[in-house]
């Protein structure tokens, strides 16, 4: 599952975000017949104590999505996707620069998000 969610992000940011990165988030969303998707997106903004940030997007991954069948709940994705974002940012080949961004978080677009990564 890591490794292949590691190539996904590997092509989205090897050229790569615009210079006006605040910080990124992945998105998660519920597909039919026990999909879950990930987009990546990058914001201009970051506020810690307000969601919205990830709303103003300087770039997305659009249709070019992270996918994985699995039967289980809302619950379980969510961890999972915590896991792979939080081993990205301890190994991934662009750790370092999803690191200079002043945040990195994931949840469901319709829920709140969760702060993988924070710059002090």
């Amino acid at each position: 599952m890591y490794e292949d969610f590691a190539a996904w992000l590997d092509e989205k940011l090897e050229n790569g975000l615009p210079d006006t990165t605040a910080a990124v988030n992945f998105n998660i969303y519920e597909e039919e017949n026990n999909g879950w998707t990930v987009q990546l997106i990058a914001s201009d903004r970051f506020d810690a104590g307000d969601d919205e940030w990830a709303c103003f997007e300087v770039y997305s991954s659009g249709e070019d999505l992270y996918y994985r069948e699995k039967e289980c709940g809302w619950e379980e994705i969510h961890e999972d996707v915590r896991e792979m974002v939080q081993t990205y940012l301890e190994k991934g080949r662009f750790a370092d620069m999803l690191k200079s961004f002043r945040a990195v978080g994931f949840g469901f677009v319709d829920g709140d998000l969760e702060l993988a990564y924070v710059r002090e």
